[in-house]
C-alpha cells in the first residue's frame, strides 16, 4: 500500500525541531473566535447529542418497559446500528477531508445530514402498538439502521468542525466550554422524555414517543442552521492546496499517531462508563429503588438528571478556566478520579429508604464527566495539530472519524454484553417489582462496578499519555512558524 505524499506545490515541511523561543500559552488575536462563531457552533452539539447518546436512553424505556421487548434484542439493535454508523464514520471523514467547496469541507455535510436526521429520527418512535415480538424488533432495527445512516452525515463533520474553529489549544477548550453549556441543555430534555410520554393527553406513552419524535426531528434543523451560517473553517485554504488522500492509507496515518492511540483508550473508558450510568439509571431506579413502581422511578431519574445537568453547568464553568492555567492533562486525570469514586457511590447511594442520596453521586459525577467532555475533543485536536507536525497534513475529518469509529464499536459491544448479562440474571420487565433478588444485584453492579473498573484503566492511560500541554505548546508554535513561512 502506498504512503500519501505532499502536494506538489508545497515543499516537504522541516524537520521537526523545538521553537527558538519558549512557545507562549497567551492566544494569538489571529486563532481568538467571537461569541457568535462558539454559540453557533454549540447549537449544534443539541441534536448531535440526541442522536449520540439520547436514542439509548429512550430505546430501553420505551422498546423494553412500554412494548416489552427483550433486552437482549434491544442491545442488538443499538449494536447492529452502531456498526453500521462506525463503519460509515470513516467513509464520512476521508470524503470530507477531501471535499473541496466555496463553503468550505464540513458546512455542507452538516446541513445535508440535519435534513435527512430530521426525517429519520421520528421514523423510530412511529411502530404501532400493536406490534410484538418480532415485528417491533424488524421495526426498530429498520428505522435505526435507517437514522445512523444519515446521523453519520451530520456528525462526523461536526465534530470535526470544532478541531477547526481555531489553531489555539487554550482556545479550543474556550470553544468547547461553551459547546459543554449549551450541551447540558440535552440533560434538561432526554431525562424527561419518557415522564413526558405518558402524560394522559396522549392516551399512550408509545403515542406520546411519536409526538416528541416529529418535534426532536424538527431540532435537527432548527439547531443546525446556526452552527452552517456563523462558524469558519480556518484551515480550508490549506487543505485545498494539499492532495487528496485515500481512505485506507489515511487510515494508517492515523493509526501510527501514539498520542492519538492513548487519547482513544481514555475516551473508551469514559464513554462506556457514561453509557452504563444513562442507559441503567432508569431501571435502578424504577425497579429497584422504586420496586416496579414505572411513574416513581421516572419521576427521580429525571430530577437527578436535572440536578446532574446543573452541578455539570457549574463544573464547566470551573474546570474550563483550570484546564487553561494548569493544564487540561491534569484536570483529565482529576475528572477521572472523581468519576471512579461516583461510580463507587452508586452502589450505595440508589438507596429504597434513602432515594434521594442519589443525589451526592450526581454532585460527584456532574464535574468528572462535565469536565471531561470539555477537555477531550480539544485533545482529539491536539492529536490533530501533532499529524500536522509530522506529515504536513490536515486530516482533521479523519481523526474525528476515527475517534468516533473506535468509540461506537467499543460501546457496541457493551451494549450487547449489557442487554445479555441483564437477561442472563433473570430480569423481565413484566415482573415490575417482583425482580429477583439476583437480578437486581446484578443490575445495581453493572451501574456501580463495572463503570469504577472502566474508568480506573482510563485513568492509568491517562497518566501514560505522551502529549502534554508543555509538548503540544512547542508543536503549535512550530506550526506557527510553518505556516507564517508559506504565507498560510
Amino acid at each position: 500500500m502506498s504512503q500519501p505524499t505532499l502536494p506538489q506545490s508545497t515543499p516537504p515541511p522541516p524537520p521537526p525541531s523545538p521553537p527558538s523561543s519558549p512557545p507562549s500559552s497567551v492566544t494569538p488575536d489571529s486563532e481568538k473566535t467571537t461569541w457568535k462563531e462558539r454559540i453557533g457552533f454549540a447549537s449544534g452539539t443539541l441534536p448531535f447529542n440526541f442522536g449520540a447518546s439520547g436514542i439509548n436512553t429512550i430505546a430501553y424505556p420505551i422498546y423494553n418497559i412500554v412494548l416489552g421487548m427483550s433486552p437482549t434484542l434491544i442491545g442488538v439493535v443499538l449494536g447492529l446500528s452502531r456498526v453500521l454508523d462506525a463503519i460509515l464514520d470513516p467513509v464520512v471523514g476521508s470524503f470530507s477531508d477531501n471535499f473541496r467547496s466555496k463553503w468550505g469541507r464540513r458546512r455542507p455535510f452538516i446541513a445535508t445530514g440535519a435534513v435527512m436526521c430530521a426525517l429519520t429520527f421520528p421514523l423510530i418512535w412511529m411502530v404501532p402498538e400493536s406490534w410484538k415480538g418480532w415485528w417491533a424488533f424488524g421495526y426498530f432495527l429498520v428505522t435505526m439502521l435507517l437514522f445512523y445512516a444519515t446521523f453519520a452525515v451530520y456528525a462526523v463533520p461536526y465534530l470535526t468542525l470544532g478541531f477547526e474553529l481555531s489553531g489555539d489549544s487554550n482556545e479550543r477548550v474556550r470553544i468547547h466550554a461553551v459547546r459543554a453549556i449549551v450541551s447540558k441543555m440535552t440533560f434538561f430534555i432526554i431525562p424527561w422524555i419518557f415522564p413526558l410520554a405518558q402524560w394522559k393527553i396522549f392516551g399512550s406513552p408509545a403515542a406520546g414517543m411519536r409526538t416528541l419524535g416529529l418535534l426532536i426531528g424538527a431540532l435537527f434543523i432548527i439547531l443546525a442552521i446556526p452552527t452552517v451560517l456563523l462558524t469558519k473553517e480556518r484551515f480550508a485554504k490549506k487543505a485545498a492546496r494539499q492532495e487528496k488522500i485515500k481512505l485506507l492509507p489515511g487510515l494508517k496515518l492515523t493509526f501510527k499517531n501514539r498520542p492519538f492511540r492513548y487519547l482513544v483508550g481514555i475516551v473508551l473508558g469514559m464513554i462506556i462508563s457514561d453509557n452504563i450510568v444513562r442507559t441503567m439509571g432508569t431501571h435502578i431506579n424504577v425497579y429497584y429503588v422504586f420496586e416496579g413502581n414505572q411513574k416513581a422511578g421516572a419521576l427521580m431519574q429525571g430530577s437527578s438528571q436535572t440536578f446532574y445537568a446543573v452541578m455539570g453547568l457549574i463544573g464547566v464553568l470551573i474546570v474550563a478556566p483550570l484546564a487553561t492555567r494548569f493544564g487540561k492533562l491534569r484536570v483529565i486525570r482529576v475528572c477521572l478520579a472523581c468519576g471512579i469514586l461516583a461510580a463507587i457511590s452508586q452502589f450505595f447511594f440508589y438507596n429504597r429508604d434513602y432515594p434521594w442520596l442519589q443525589f451526592i453521586s450526581m454532585l460527584l459525577l456532574a464535574p468528572s464527566f462535565s469536565g471531561f467532555w470539555v477537555l477531550i475533543d480539544p485533545m482529539k485536536a491536539d492529536t490533530a495539530d501533532y499529524d500536522e507536525y509530522k506529515t504536513g497534513l490536515r486530516r482533521e475529518g479523519m481523526y474525528a472519524a476515527v475517534a468516533t469509529w473506535l468509540e461506537k464499536t467499543t460501546l457496541t459491544g457493551a451494549i450487547l454484553i449489557f442487554g445479555l448479562v441483564l437477561d442472563m440474571s433473570g430480569f423481565k420487565a413484566g415482573l415490575g417489582g417482583a425482580q429477583s433478588e439476583t437480578s437486581l444485584l446484578t443490575m445495581r453492579l453493572l451501574f456501580s462496578a463495572a463503570p469504577a473498573l472502566i474508568l480506573i484503566s482510563s485513568f492509568l492511560l491517562a497518566c501514560r499519555y505522551p502529549l502534554d500541554d508543555e509538548r503540544q505548546r512547542e508543536v503549535q508554535a512550530e506550526l506557527q512558524q510553518r505556516r507564517q513561512a508559506t504565507n498560510f
